[in-house]
């Protein structure tokens, strides 16, 4: 809403939506100064958590995880992902949002929302644009929700999403955990319970940075920055790059140097029981 800041000649085309929040600030009083916290969770039917390094924060650490199901308002299948900025870059991305009317404009159907429906094609909508997690290459299950089953701030504050009801009979469950743990870390555990369905687990991470692949994971490289993703329980796979740009169909949100990392772990190498998938995301430690 800061374009409501500007001069009028510098706001361009406003939405329907700055009346309302025009209204809105010049009701707005404020009433007292607090610092934001390290550490907080927003429920409801969409729920976020944010974790983030403080105004003495030399680094810029920035983590918004979410869960959610693709049946909610607007929603997308993305439970689970999530975002992380690091040292002034923007190393995992969302896809973000879309005109809607580019779409409705040539029938695209992009307000159904069944679990066949065409609005789950588009990357920005389906689990194959988010960093989260996809099972036997299917789509999220739309009214699956993925909700937080634990937070804790302090020093090292961590969250789990549980995202068990995502994938259906594909999995038993699964969990995902988000751990600040150092000041230029996150490390990322999902703990999987796999089914008899279950053919395959990939992990994802959005990405716009150039990737060099290594032995245990790969490198980041941004603005003079760099990011190591460390894949520290399954040494004997590899990373894949796949890339997004151009993204897969016409109709998708092109967005410049777009790719998806993918840790494949077939059912073969899962145990009874369950199972770790744990991945770091470090700088300068």
């Amino acid at each position: 809403m800061e374009e409501l800041l500007f001069a009028p000649a510098e706001m361009g085309e406003l939405s329907r939506i700055h009346g309302p929040a025009l209204t809105w600030i010049a009701s707005f009083e404020p009433t007292k100064e607090a610092p934001l916290p390290k550490a907080w969770k927003g429920e409801g039917p969409n729920p976020i958590v944010i974790i983030q390094g403080g105004t003495e924060d030399s680094h810029g650490y920035y983590l918004g995880a979410k869960g959610g199901r693709g049946t909610v308002n607007h929603g997308n299948m993305d439970g689970g992902s999530f975002i992380f900025e690091l040292n002034g870059v923007r190393w995992v991305v969302d896809p973000g949002n879309q005109k809607y009317h580019d779409l409705e404009k040539v029938g695209f159907n992009l307000w159904g929302n069944c679990q066949e429906c065409e609005r789950w094609t588009l990357l920005t909508k389906n689990n194959f644009g988010h960093s989260t997690l996809t099972v036997n290459d299917a789509l999220h299950l739309t009214d699956g929700m993925a909700s937080i089953s634990s937070f804790s701030d302090g020093e090292n504050p961590s969250t789990t999403i549980d995202l068990s009801k995502a994938f259906g009979d594909n999995l038993v469950s699964a969990r995902r955990t988000f751990s600040k743990d150092g000041t230029q870390s996150l490390l990322i555990e999902d703990r999987i319970v796999p089914s008899d369905s279950t053919v395959s687990i990939t992990w994802q991470l959005l990405t716009s940075a150039d990737v060099q692949l290594t032995e245990d994971g790969a490198v980041l490289q941004q603005e003079g920055q760099t990011l190591t993703l460390k894949q520290l329980s399954h040494p004997e796979l590899s990373l894949s790059i796949i890339m997004l740009d151009p993204p897969p169909l016409a109709l998708d949100r092109k967005i410049d140097g777009l790719k998806r990392l993918e840790l494949r772990v077939p059912a073969y190498l899962l145990g009874e029981g369950e199972n770790l998938i744990s991945v770091r995301l470090s700088a300068g430690e």
